[in-house]
Parts: C-alpha cells; sequence; structure tokens
C-alpha cells in the first residue's frame, strides 16, 4: 500500500509540478502562469506489471478516473478483467499511455525496459514514475527524451546506482527525484517490523 500511495503522490505531483512550484513560491517568485499541469482524470495510465502494488495503482487510479491499461506477461485476461484493467502488450502501453507506471521486478529481461527504442514509440508529453526498482530506465536516454521533448517528465524513487549521491537526471527541471522513500511510513516500517 505505500508504495502504492507514493506511486500514486509522484503521479500527481508531476502532473502538477507540484515540487517546482513549492520552490518557486518558497522564494517569493509567485510564478503562476509557469506551471500550467495536466489532470489527470480521463488520461491514460500505463502500468508495467501488474502483480500487488501494480493492482493497487490501478485501483487507486481508476479512483481518480483514469484509464489503465497493463502490460505483463504474466496477467491473465480473467485476472485484467476483475482489476478493471485493459491487457495491452509492451509497444500498445507505450503508443496510448499518458502516464506509464513501473512496478516490476529489475532481472536481466526488464533491465532498462525503457531505453532508447521505448522512448521512440511512447506518445509524445508521456510522464514516467518509477518507485519499482533502479536500472529498469535507462536514465541517459531518459534525459534525452525528457530534453528533446518527447517525455515531459519524470518521478523517480529509484536509481541504478543506490545511494544516488550524483545522477544525471539530478537537477532536471522537469525530474521529481525523491530517495526510495516507497516503503517509508509509520505503518509500513511496523508491518515489517
Amino acid at each position: 500500500i505505500t508504495t502504492a500511495e507514493h506511486t500514486i503522490s509522484m503521479l500527481l505531483a508531476i502532473a502538477r509540478d507540484i515540487p517546482q512550484a513549492n520552490e518557486s513560491t518558497h522564494l517569493g517568485l509567485w510564478e503562476k502562469s509557469r506551471f500550467v499541469g495536466v489532470e489527470v482524470s480521463a488520461k491514460t495510465l500505463g502500468i508495467v506489471r501488474c502483480g500487488n502494488i501494480g493492482s493497487l495503482v490501478s485501483d487507486r487510479a481508476q479512483g481518480l478516473k483514469m484509464k489503465v491499461i497493463g502490460y505483463d506477461p504474466f496477467l491473465s485476461v480473467e485476472r485484467a478483467i476483475s482489476l478493471g484493467i485493459e491487457k495491452v502488450d509492451l509497444d500498445e502501453l507505450l503508443s496510448r499511455a499518458d502516464f506509464i507506471t513501473l512496478h516490476t521486478p529489475l532481472t536481466d529481461i526488464t533491465r532498462n525496459i525503457l531505453n532508447s527504442d521505448s522512448f521512440k514509440k511512447v506518445k509524445k508529453g508521456v510522464r514516467i514514475i518509477n518507485c519499482a526498482r533502479g536500472g529498469l530506465i535507462d536514465e541517459v536516454e531518459l534525459k534525452k527524451a525528457i530534453d528533446s521533448g518527447k517525455v515531459a517528465g519524470a518521478a523517480l524513487d529509484v536509481f541504478s546506482v543506490e545511494p544516488a549521491k550524483k545522477n544525471i537526471l539530478f537537477g532536471h527541471k522537469s525530474v521529481i527525484a525523491t530517495p526510495h522513500l516507497g516503503a517509508s511510513t509509520v505503518e509500513a516500517q511496523e508491518k515489517v517490523a
């Protein structure tokens, strides 16, 4: 639940540029016209892997009136229907999603699942969220995709090297970064204990 809630928080933050607007406002700049975000209602959320956390994210996204599509080779059509997820292949997810969130373990198959080829297939203006594992996204290629305007922004809780003291994405105006907070709530720590 904690990671799913963090994912939704990151999704809303990247949709509305909340951290950037917060920083600007604290500086006394009052740049109201600079921070024009997007609504999430009626947008398509693409979930890569619809297991425990992915299905919780789907449930919460549907509560925000988002359309949810999912890529998961282990997800049955019946289970997808019961979760309210339209099951698609990865290429379709990339081309249709307004937001993409990753919820897959890091394996040889999923390493850099979002890479230069993937970013060529995404819808222009897509926003990427990763609260799963570092290494799922080629960070150099993500920066290129953001700089080119193909990707509108990213909200990342995990990085290829952690603890992340330096990263090619740090300081980018279109990137929100948190220090692997997916399980950092009082409730989650009590459950772990």
